[in-house]
C-alpha cells in the first residue's frame, strides 16, 4: 500500500489529481474519544485541551500516512443510535453515561469529565471549520452507516477509513482500506486474513457469529475465532457467504457447535441486521442528503482564523509551529479543495 502511494506521488502533482482520487474518511467520535481518554493535557490556564489537540495531531498523522486528496470527518447524527436500539434495546448498554473514561486524577468527578468532553468537542468542530475538510453529521444516522454508504456507494476510487472499530473491516477490498489508529496498521484484504483468519469479504459473517462485546451484541456461546473456521470452513473460501448458507450448513452438521449455531438463529439474524454496513438502512431522502454534502464545495483553509483561535485557546506547544503544521498537512488538500469551487 505504501509503495503504491509513493509511486503515485512521484508521478502526480496536485493539479493532476482529482479531489476523490484518494479519500480519507475519519470516524470522528471514535478518534476524538480515544484522544480524550489518553491525553489529559491542560492549556496555560489549566483548562483541559487534550481531546482537542490529540484529535488534531492524530488527524495530521493520518494525513502524513495516507497522503489523501480529500478528508471527510463523519460524526453520529442526533438520534443516530435509535434504529439499532429499537432492534436491540440493550445496544451499547454497557457504555454507561456515568462511566469514567480518563485517568481518575484528571477530573474531580464524572460530571466534570463529561462537561470537559463536550466543551472540547464543540471547540474541535470550530477548528475543523477552518480546515479544508468535509465535516458530515446526519440526524438519525450513526457515523458507521454514513461512512459505509460514502465509501461503498458514493466513491469509486481509493478510500481509507480511519477508525479502531472492527466493523469497518467488512468493507475492506482492493479499493477500501481501514487504518487502525490503535494498531497503527493498514487493513488490506491480506492483513484482515492474517489477523483474523477469515477473508475480508466474509468478515461480516465472522462478526455475526462471534458477536461484539463493545456493542453488547451476543454471539454463539462457546464459539471462538480458532474454532470458527473448523465449524464453517467455507468462510475461508473466495465465496461470499450469507447467513442462510451458514444456517443451512449448521443444520446438516454433526458437531455440537453446529447445533448451537442453529439454535441461535434468532440472535444471529438480529446480529446481521445490527452489523451489516454494506447495506446500511438509510432512506432515499437521507441518501440524497449525504450525496449533496459530498458534492458540495469543500471548506477552504482559513490559516489566520485557525492560528488566532489556537492562540486564544492558549494551546502553547501542543502543536509546534502551527503555521508550518498547517502548510505541511493542509496546503495540498486546500489546492485540491479549490477544484470543488470552480
Amino acid at each position: 500500500m505504501e509503495d503504491i502511494f509513493s509511486l503515485l506521488d512521484n508521478v502526480q502533482k496536485p493539479g493532476d489529481l482529482g479531489v476523490n482520487n484518494r479519500v480519507l474518511i475519519v470516524d470522528g467520535l471514535n478518534l476524538y474519544l480515544r484522544a480524550f481518554a489518553v491525553n489529559g493535557a491542560l492549556n496555560d490556564n489549566g483548562v483541559p485541551v487534550g481531546g482537542l489537540t490529540g484529535f488534531l495531531r492524530s488527524l495530521a498523522y493520518a494525513i502524513r500516512e495516507v497522503n489523501p486528496t480529500r478528508v471527510i470527518v463523519v460524526y453520529d447524527g442526533a438520534g443516530g443510535s435509535q434504529r439499532r436500539r429499537k432492534i436491540l434495546p440493550d445496544y451499547k448498554a454497557n457504555r454507561k453515561p456515568g462511566k469514567r473514561i480518563t485517568r481518575w486524577d484528571a477530573f474531580k468527578d464524572a460530571r466534570e469529565e463529561k462537561d470537559a468532553m463536550k466543551i472540547q468537542f464543540s471547540r474541535l468542530i470550530e477548528y475543523l471549520d477552518f480546515l479544508p475538510v468535509n465535516v458530515i453529521s446526519i440526524d438519525r444516522i450513526e457515523a458507521d452507516d454514513t461512512i459505509a454508504y460514502i465509501a461503498h456507494t458514493l466513491l469509486d476510487e481509493d478510500v481509507t477509513i480511519l477508525s479502531a472499530d472492527q466493523d469497518f473491516l467488512q468493507l475492506v477490498n482492493e479499493r477500501i482500506t481501514v487504518w487502525s489508529p490503535t494498531k497503527k496498521k493498514f487493513y488490506t484484504p491480506r492483513m484482515v486474513m492474517d489477523d483474523y483468519g477469515v477473508p475480508a469479504h466474509n468478515f461480516l459473517m465472522y462478526k455475526v457469529l462471534m458477536g461484539d462485546k463493545s456493542d453488547n451484541i451476543e454471539g454463539v456461546k462457546g464459539l471462538g475465532p480458532k474454532k470458527l473456521p473448523k465449524i464453517v470452513p467455507d468462510l475461508l473460501t473466495q465465496t461470499t457467504l450469507d447467513l442462510d448458507f451458514i444456517l443451512e450448513h449448521a443444520g446438516k452438521g454433526e458437531e455440537p457447535m453446529h447445533k448451537k449455531i442453529s439454535e441461535s438463529e434468532t440472535q444471529l439474524r438480529l446480529n446481521e441486521e445490527l452489523m451489516d454496513l454494506k447495506n446500511p438502512p438509510i432512506s432515499g431522502e437521507l441518501k440524497l442528503q449525504i450525496a449533496r454534502l459530498i458534492e458540495a464545495p469543500i471548506n477552504l483553509l482559513s490559516r489566520n482564523d485557525f492560528i488566532m483561535m489556537y492562540s486564544d485557546d492558549q494551546l502553547g506547544n501542543a502543536i509546534k509551529a502551527p503555521d508550518l503544521w498547517l502548510r505541511e498537512h493542509f496546503v495540498k488538500l486546500n489546492t485540491l479543495a479549490k477544484q470543488t469551487h470552480e
